[in-house]
């Protein structure tokens, strides 16, 4: 079986003619919202991801690989597995992922859906959406509605707001201002290369 799953890794790693990309994101809101990611794709479609995020009270560090799966109309599903160990309580566990983007005749949506599983430590599972985001765009700009929700033992905090996005030679700026069970401004900065 070990045999089976390197050789297939391997595979998976060295088949594809795409071309590699790394992808750094930083996100701040008033929230006290932290975020903070690195990402890699190999030709291969292999993806590696580490980010941290940070709220108040939680503070996680995710390590994850994934493979993207991409079709002919703009549209890349990847599926990742994070371990995730959190600053507070021992917590440590498993996010599965799923990370969503579509370009299509000036349309963006680009979407990362996780549900966490505790394995150890004090802390229950959670699902969070963040973000769901649909824009339109206007050559180097993109208008749209900016989404998510946060969900933990039976309490919702869904969130929805407009967002601007402009896009320059090295990536894309970004702000956020959603509403919900709490309000929340957010300005991030994502570098493609």
């Amino acid at each position: 079986m070990k045999k089976a799953l390197l050789v297939l890794f391997m595979f998976l790693l060295f088949i594809s003619q795409t071309k590699a990309q790394h992808f750094v994101e930083g996100r701040v809101a008033d929230t006290r919202y932290r975020y903070l990611d690195w990402s890699y794709t190999f030709p291969s479609r292999v993806a590696v991801d580490i980010f941290y995020i940070g709220v108040p009270g939680n503070n996680e560090f995710n390590l994850g690989l994934g493979y993207a799966f991409k079709s002919k109309v703009s549209l890349t599903l990847t599926p990742l597995m994070y371990a995730v160990i959190a600053k507070e309580n021992g917590q440590k566990g498993i996010k599965l992922a799923l990370l969503v983007n579509l370009e299509r005749e000036g349309w963006k949506v680009n979407s990362f859906l996780a549900h966490y599983i505790p394995l150890s430590g004090r802390g229950s599972s959670y699902q969070v959406l963040d973000t769901l985001d649909i824009t339109r765009v206007f050559k180097c700009w993109e208008v749209g509605v900016s989404n998510g929700f946060f969900h933990q033992e039976g309490s919702w905090n869904p969130q929805t707001g407009p967002i601007l996005k402009f896009n320059d030679s090295k990536g894309a700026w970004a702000i956020s201002y959603r509403f919900g069970s709490q309000r929340e401004l957010r300005v991030g900065r994502a570098f493609v290369f």
